[in-house]
């Protein structure tokens, strides 16, 4: 799964302003306890994390302009958004640009409109998806925002990579890339690596694939972010997977959808389901692995992700085809195609 992203807690700019209203806020507090759910998040322990970011709100008077409460909804959407609840995801980082914007505090406002590119792009709006990256890289460059910068353009890589343009996905991929390279941004570095094998894994350069995503596993597991590792050895088994090496696919996909389900991340759980079926398929297993994409479509349906549906659908009319049963093969097809 390629990942658009968005800078994680402790990376923004001190507050720009608030109003009164921020006299009753307890920021401290609220500080606290996002350092504890990032710390959960880490963990893979999302419910927990959720619960942390919504006491950190509660410190926050309901009409506050003060941008730290900005960034919590922000960082809270984020945390839906990877689990898959797109819906919630949007309605918070709808809060967070109002909240940024009635505060003035532009870089918040970049980093909320980036986060709606996002929804967008996941829900194949791409003309709204343009739309809200440019605004987010004008806010960007204003407030000097390097580093979302080279975010907003590895994002663009991702959605270069969705319409097949994979020569633009390649040019974004490496100059974001390069820039956190040379700010020595770990964690950037290892969502880009990600999506670069992505890429490889999706033109069948499956030895450039490997070599990528082993980079961006390790960076992962050395920083002990245990998200990333999951959706990076995700990635992992399907770059294995084109290269015919199924047990050792099998075992890092059941990995990381024991991880997925457990953390109730339903997208990523969906991916894996994904290239199970994928696996089942390449054995000879066809009933088991329309069985298995069934599951999947289920486990995608909530997220919106429009891409991740068409793919499931377009393999459920393969493997439907291969057994004989051209009826559904056709229907499959033309709902992927509409989606």
């Amino acid at each position: 799964m390629e990942r658009a992203e968005e800078p994680r807690p402790g990376t923004e700019r001190p507050e720009s302003r608030a109003d009164a209203s921020a006299r009753t806020d307890d920021v401290e507090a609220a500080r606290e306890l996002v350092g504890q759910a990032r710390a959960a998040e880490q963990r893979e322990q999302t419910a927990k994390a959720l619960g942390l970011y919504d006491d950190a709100l509660a410190h926050f008077h309901p009409e506050s302009f003060h941008p730290f409460c900005a960034d919590v909804l922000r960082w809270k959407g984020t945390l839906l958004r990877e689990r898959g609840e797109t819906e919630a995801a949007y309605r918070c980082y709808s809060h967070s640009l109002a909240r940024a914007s009635r505060a003035h505090y532009d870089a918040g406002q970049a980093h909320a409109l980036n986060c709606l590119a996002i929804i967008a792009q996941r829900r194949g709006d791409q003309k709204e998806t343009d739309r809200l990256y440019r605004r987010a890289a004008s806010l960007a460059e204003k407030t000097g925002e390097r580093r979302l910068l080279g975010m907003i353009e590895q994002n663009r890589g991702v959605l270069a990579n969705m319409r097949g343009d994979f020569a633009g996905a390649a040019a974004a991929y490496s100059s974001s890339l390069g820039a956190f390279e040379d700010a020595g941004d770990a964690e950037a570095v290892s969502w880009v690596l990600n999506n670069i094998g992505m890429l490889h894994t999706r033109i069948r350069n499956f030895g450039e694939a490997l070599e990528n995503l082993q980079r961006a596993l390790a960076i992962a597991i050395n920083r002990k972010d245990a998200i990333v590792e999951s959706i990076v050895s995700l990635n992992l088994a399907e770059a294995r997977l084109g290269l015919g090496h199924l047990d050792i696919a099998e075992e890092l996909c059941a990995r990381s959808l024991e991880e997925a389900q457990r953390r109730g991340d339903h997208l990523t759980a969906a991916g894996a389901l994904k290239c199970r079926a994928g696996i089942e398929r390449e054995r000879g297993a066809l009933d088991k692995s329309i069985a298995t994409l069934r599951i999947a479509i289920y486990e995608a349906e909530g997220s919106e992700d429009r891409l991740l549906h068409a793919e499931l659908l377009r393999e459920l009319g393969e493997i439907s085809r291969s057994l004989g049963n051209p009826g559904a093969a056709k229907s499959a097809w033309r709902e992927a195609a509409e989606s």
